[in-house]
């Protein structure tokens, strides 16, 4: 099912992060999976994989045969010897399990870094999400998971703040279930 994640990790030397990627495990045979880096002039890279192998690196990408559940950390390091990390923490799932993964924060400041509220999930039939304002008016609404809220409303911006979501999914068994909660727009 998946044969290559195209994952871009943008290395900042300020910041550092964590990610997480699961895989339906329901192959005999799961294929390797390519994560690209983003390449910066002057910047040297370092990868430690636990629960796999790394079976090819590239300048711009590293491939890691996953065996089990575990953690790609790259590392980056500048003419001046500054580094950070971030990590990739790599989680196989069932292939007859549901998951939803929601984040609880996202800043819409268009710096290519965590723009979009965005859940994400694993063996979901259908998906529809509303955000609602502080005075319960929906603000938002999809029932595409891959597109997530980009923090407008009516085409402007909206304030920083606390918003409230709902999503309803229907699981591989066919049940609806319903997840309410609060996500925080920083800018």
């Amino acid at each position: 099912m998946f044969k290559w994640l195209f994952l871009l990790l943008l290395l900042p030397l300020a910041a550092s992060g964590q990610y997480f990627h699961e895989i339906p495990d329901c192959f005999d045979q799961r294929p390797p999976v390519r994560y690209e880096i983003s390449d910066q002039p002057g910047v040297t890279y370092q990868y430690m994989v636990t629960g796999g192998e790394i079976v090819e690196q590239q300048p711009d990408a590293v491939i890691v045969d996953w065996q089990t559940s575990g953690r790609l950390t790259v590392t980056a390091v500048n003419e001046w010897d500054c580094a950070t990390q971030f990590s990739l923490v790599m989680q196989f799932v069932p292939c007859d399990q549901s998951l939803i993964w929601v984040p609880n924060s996202f800043t819409p400041n268009q710096n290519g870094l965590n723009d979009r509220f965005t859940p994400k999930g694993v063996n979901i039939e259908s998906y529809q999400m509303s955000i609602y304002n502080r005075w319960g008016e929906e603000i938002y609404f999809t029932r595409n998971m891959d597109l997530g809220w980009d923090g407008r409303y009516a085409g402007k911006i909206c304030r920083p703040g606390v918003y409230s979501y709902s999503i309803t999914y229907q699981d591989h068994e066919g049940y609806f279930k319903t997840i309410v909660g609060l996500v925080t727009l920083l800018r």
